[in-house]
């Protein structure tokens, strides 16, 4: 196959995951004011589109590139109050499960009952300033259009590999960063790039583009998303601390105490 039409197939590829990615979006957005599921997914969606415009960026053109992001940056961020008090939940009703002291049980039921009614506040105060989400709909219909301009032509299959050989270097830098410092915005960074790797990997492979032969050799996307849950585990643990705090004075008076197994995640295995 020539490499002008090797380049053509893969930009093609790639303008129909990022129209797959944006549709996505849009249908999630539609079913989040009934279903939390639907604010998890439009997240998730936004991360893969960034993750793929930040594979073509040079390609595609900086500056466009840049403008689609910002405003896809911004609707995730919006959305991050909710899906975070629906991690919250979630991780709470882990610790009920996982107690077996009837005392803690209790604690953590009344605990996941203030948890509730704050992120049913939460969804009410969204509601009223965007019915239906419609406002958030709307943003993913222009950004679909947006995506549809871009120079999807001009993306070559080694554009992708330049783009992730310079993701797996962040990734390798917020690694030994976070593992040297332990700092609590550094792991988070970390995880945020490995996470970001995970997805840049699984789009190659959709793409079928394959990495350069020492990426291949260094890297497996099932290794990455391995790290990636376990980072996201700790993000967990660390979300709902933060909760429990601000539930101050609401909460009971004797915090319970988290069992062994939800308390302690697995061991963190670094790509390095």
């Amino acid at each position: 196959m020539c490499p002008r039409a090797d380049s053509s197939r893969t930009g093609e590829r790639a303008a129909a995951l990022a129209a797959a990615d944006v549709q996505v979006l849009a249908s999630a957005l539609a079913i989040a004011p009934a279903d939390p599921a639907g604010v998890h997914e439009a997240r998730k969606s936004v991360r893969r589109l960034r993750s793929l415009l930040q594979l073509g960026r040079r390609a595609l053109g900086r500056d466009a590139v840049d403008a689609i992001d910002l405003d896809l940056r911004l609707l995730a961020g919006d959305l991050s109050a909710l899906r975070d008090g629906q991690v919250v939940q979630d991780t709470a009703r882990q610790m009920v499960y996982a107690t077996t002291d009837p005392g803690d049980r209790a604690n953590w039921d009344a605990l996941l009952a203030l948890l509730v009614e704050r992120q049913q506040q939460r969804l009410a105060d969204t509601l009223h300033d965007d019915p239906g989400f419609m406002r958030r709909q709307a943003q993913a219909h222009r950004q679909a259009e947006r995506l549809q301009q871009l120079r999807w032509h001009r993306l070559h299959a080694d554009d992708l590999r330049h783009a992730l050989e310079r993701s797996i270097r962040r990734q390798a830098r917020a690694e030994a960063t976070a593992l040297t410092s332990g700092n609590v915005d550094d792991l988070h960074d970390w995880r945020r790039r490995s996470r970001r790797l995970r997805m840049q990997l699984s789009a190659l492979r959709k793409l079928h583009v394959r990495p350069h032969g020492d990426s291949r050799d260094t890297l497996s996307l099932r290794h990455v998303a391995k790290l990636v849950d376990q980072l996201g585990a700790l993000q967990d643990l660390a979300l709902l601390s933060q909760a429990l705090e601000a539930l101050e004075p609401d909460r009971p008076r004797a915090r319970p105490a988290a069992s062994r197994r939800a308390r302690t995640p697995s061991p963190i295995q670094p790509l390095a």
